[in-house]
């Protein structure tokens, strides 16, 4: 994936260097390790270890991880480029049926290692399965309500003023989604938030761009002027001019919408673009990936790491304490789990530093903090740390 767009996979996923030292080479065995070793087969072109590397990875994620689906994917390109066609739409199939992100199956379309596979019916079958899908609604708070299924959590607001939408899910989500809105106050939208930059979350954009006043950070505008690297080799075009901001939102901001006052908050850490928005009299925010509940702690970004932590604080201490708590995946939750994470994040560091400050290496460090955090945020910490002087 192109590091412009993304920062959960590579934290999750990705081996950090600290000092020469991969964080690989202390890892334990698992996922990880057959990921890392299906990456390197990639990078040299070895479609058949790259296959059974990334299969194996699979087969050992934990049921649910947020990440399957990613490594699915992977299985399925590999298998594409060993030859094995049908094992290909296997993998695609089944990323599809555990429905974790299923539409993340759509990069096929763009993918030149599916090539051969155009045509073939088994292949533009499962492709075609997201135009029998529909997005159920869970009621949150007042006015809005919750659309699950499109890639990412949408969240509506309804009211006299129009529908006023957060997200847009994936591209070929947009029918299912404009069924969902038809029982709200139509399918047309009136205004567009867009959470951040990832296609899984503004792939709709440029035709609900059209008739909507959208509203971004403007990290994410710059994003859209770029092509959307997926991973290597894979990219999807600019968004065109339709799905552009109209206004760009840098700083706290509030909008008057259907009898509530709606608060956009820049939130960037997890790409260059994120913004949270928070309906005051419904009591419900939507947090894109800034929060995601599959992680142990909360990634702070590494500008200011502090500062994110402290705004993000303080604009948690700004809510109703009933506030209900909506991330970019996975069900609602609450104002406590996400300051749990904070705290998490704050606790790994602290011990982080100290290391640092002690001379320790990063294996060390690992070590110290072995049965209480995970080795890959130990790592993104101690690099922290490094780059800035600790």
């Amino acid at each position: 994936m192109g590091i412009r767009h993304v920062v959960v996979w590579g934290l999750l996923l990705v081996a950090y260097a600290v000092g020469g030292a991969p964080l690989a080479a202390f890892q334990a065995d698992g996922w990880r390790t057959s990921f890392a070793a299906g990456e390197e087969a990639r990078a040299a072109s070895d479609w058949s270890s790259y296959a059974s590397h990334m299969a194996a990875a699979a087969a050992a994620m934990p049921d649910g991880h947020l990440n399957r689906p990613f490594v699915q994917y992977h299985a399925a390109r590999a298998a594409a480029l060993d030859g094995r066609d049908d094992e290909a739409v296997v993998w695609l199939r089944r990323a599809w049926d555990e429905d974790i992100e299923a539409l993340m199956i759509s990069f096929a379309r763009f993918d030149p290692a599916f090539a051969g596979l155009e045509g073939m019916d088994a292949f533009e079958g499962v492709l075609d399965l997201a135009g029998s899908m529909s997005l159920p609604a869970r009621q949150l708070g007042g006015a809005v309500v919750l659309l699950q299924g499109a890639g990412s959590n949408v969240v509506v607001q309804s009211g006299e003023d129009g529908l006023l939408v957060i997200d847009t899910g994936y591209g070929p989500a947009l029918p299912a989604l404009r069924a969902a809105l038809g029982t709200m106050s139509g399918p047309d939208v009136d205004v567009l938030v867009i959470t951040h930059p990832h296609e899984d979350h503004m792939g709709a954009t440029p035709e609900l761009g059209a008739e909507a006043t959208v509203y971004a950070h403007p990290g994410t505008a710059a994003a859209m002027r770029e092509p959307y690297v997926f991973m290597e080799g894979v990219e999807l075009p600019p968004k065109p001019v339709s799905a552009l901001p109209d206004i760009e939102v840098a700083r706290d901001t509030s909008i008057a919408f259907n009898g509530e006052t709606v608060r956009l908050v820049p939130t960037v850490a997890h790409t260059a673009g994120d913004l949270s928005v928070y309906f005051t009299e419904s009591r419900v925010v939507h947090l894109g990936d800034t929060y995601l509940a599959g992680n142990p702690m909360m990634f702070p970004g590494s500008d200011d790491p502090k500062g994110f932590l402290d705004a993000l604080e303080a604009f948690l201490d700004s809510m109703h304490p009933e506030t209900v708590v909506v991330s970019g995946h996975d069900e609602p939750t609450d104002l406590d789990a996400v300051r749990a994470q904070i705290a998490a994040s704050r606790a790994c560091w602290s011990l982080v530093r100290e290391a640092v400050g002690e001379g320790l290496t990063l294996e060390e460090t690992a070590e110290r903090a072995d049965g209480l955090f995970a080795p890959q945020w130990v790592a993104f910490f101690y690099r922290l740390e490094v780059a800035q002087g600790g």
